[in-house]
């Protein structure tokens, strides 16, 4: 498959064959992932690594069942936020300008945990699952679409 949309809300992730057509749904979103890690608004590195860790399980959670390869597609009003906030507002977001912002916002981690708000601790939670997502779903570029 080389497209597909996606959306990755709260509680779970849903893909989507375009136009409409659901073809899978995992149990899991943003929110459950990040659930106690940054009270407060203080992101560690502790609650980073728990952060993917647990991002991780939940795409593992279905198997070899993910969509394969290729270009994906969005209209996640927290995509537009994390591509304004730290991908230069960008619509065609490349693994490589998702991996850059997360090195550059986790490097500041050696200096100490950051304080976030409570809006940018949810875009960032939102940056890593597309990292991962990118990682184990091998997407080459991820579109946001109004």
């Amino acid at each position: 498959m080389s497209g597909y949309f996606f959306s990755v809300s709260a509680d779970s992730i849903a893909f989507y064959q375009p136009p409409t057509q659901l073809m899978l749904e995992l149990h899991g979103g943003y929110q459950q992932a990040a659930a106690g890690l940054f009270n407060g608004g203080q992101v560690d590195a502790w609650g980073v690594e728990t952060l993917i860790y647990r991002v991780e399980e939940i795409l593992e959670s279905q198997g070899g069942k993910l969509p394969g390869p290729g270009e994906a597609r969005s209209n996640d009003a927290l995509l537009q936020q994390v591509s304004q906030r730290w991908l230069e507002g960008s619509s065609d977001i490349t693994p490589q300008a998702l991996e850059s912002a997360f090195n550059q916002l986790t490097d500041r981690l050696s200096y100490g945990p950051l304080q976030l708000s409570a809006g940018d601790i949810t875009a960032f939670c939102y940056l890593v699952f597309l990292r991962e997502m990118t990682h184990h779903l091998r997407i080459s570029l991820i579109r946001y679409q109004s």
